[in-house]
């Protein structure tokens, strides 16, 4: 009889509470107006200051001689010139496309299709076409040279 009464007792007690939280969850409303106004944000530009350099001019003592050596008495090295630098001029390769294999995989011989500035040629290894010779290929890539300059040109 007890296990009853404490039933009776708390029933009424938690239909209140969750009452209470389903009266708090539909009562909620977004009636209130959010200004979303947007901040200015001011961009400051990037200031690279220049590195600060400095040389240490020590003149320590000799450790066989246990005499500090004067820059006077120091023998002059010679340093080596440096090399006038080339500039090498870029080279501007003609725009290649590969699109892959022709000819039948079982062939010695193979013709890939290639696109050179817009223009589809069939070319076997060793063919040139508008100063590009083919060099190798397989099925993802092909090696071509242009000008002495080697480059990989991938399927697409």
């Amino acid at each position: 009889m007890k296990n009853k009464k404490s039933i009776y007792v708390l029933l009424p007690i938690v239909l209140f509470i969750w009452g209470a939280v389903i009266y708090q969850f539909f009562s909620f409303s977004d009636t209130e107006i959010v200004d979303n106004a947007t901040k200015e944000i001011a961009i400051k530009p990037f200031i690279i200051k220049p590195k600060d350099t400095f040389s240490v001019k020590v003149n320590s003592r000799d450790p066989f001689l246990g005499k500090i050596i004067d820059d006077s008495q120091k023998s002059n090295v010679v340093k080596p010139k440096s090399k006038a630098v080339i500039v090498k001029e870029e080279l501007v390769w003609p725009q290649i496309q590969y699109k892959g294999i022709v000819s039948d995989n079982k062939e010695k011989v193979k013709v890939f299709m290639i696109i050179i500035n817009g223009k589809t040629y069939f070319m076997r290894k060793g063919d040139v076409e508008n100063e590009v010779k083919l060099k190798e290929g397989n099925r993802e890539t092909i090696y071509a040279v242009y000008k002495g300059d080697l480059k990989v040109v991938f399927i697409q």
